[in-house]
């Protein structure tokens, strides 16, 4: 089974727009078709973006769209355990590294997100960095991470 973690701006993307790529990389975790892992560090942080003012105002964002996005990561991901002490500076951005370390500490297959910097790494410790749309055909061709 593919072990995916998707980034906080996949998760925040799912929520605001019901039609594109995000969106359908939940609907095939909520089906099954992968497995997906996240960090306490992960969680707080897509609940943090969605609630900031100038994000819930412009998409008209509800308490119901914050419980939905926090509940599918509780709910459908598996939640490892990030020490601060084992989050390493690679990119500077703390919540790129946070996410880089969830990835290395649950031996992901894959990180799914659309953060330019990231994908530019093109992958860490052995977890390919993949868009959205990438992700999508990998799930219908069934490839892991170690057959890429």
């Amino acid at each position: 089974m593919i072990v995916a973690v998707l980034d906080v701006n996949v998760v925040i993307s799912a929520v605001l727009a019901a039609l594109g790529f995000p969106r359908q990389i939940v609907d095939a975790l909520r089906a099954g078709r992968f497995v997906a892992v996240t960090s306490a560090g992960m969680v707080a942080e897509v609940e943090t973006k969605l609630r900031l003012p100038r994000i819930s105002r412009r998409y008209r964002l509800t308490e119901d769209d914050v419980v939905w996005a926090v509940d599918l990561l509780s709910s459908f991901a598996r939640v490892v355990v990030v020490p601060a002490q084992e989050v390493m500076v690679v990119t500077g951005d703390p919540e790129d590294d946070l996410v880089l370390a969830t990835c290395r500490l649950s031996r992901a297959d894959y990180l799914v997100t659309g953060d330019r910097g990231l994908l530019d790494l093109g992958s860490y410790a052995g977890t390919a960095i993949v868009p959205p749309r990438e992700f999508l055909t990998i799930l219908r061709q069934g490839v892991t991470g170690a057959d890429q």
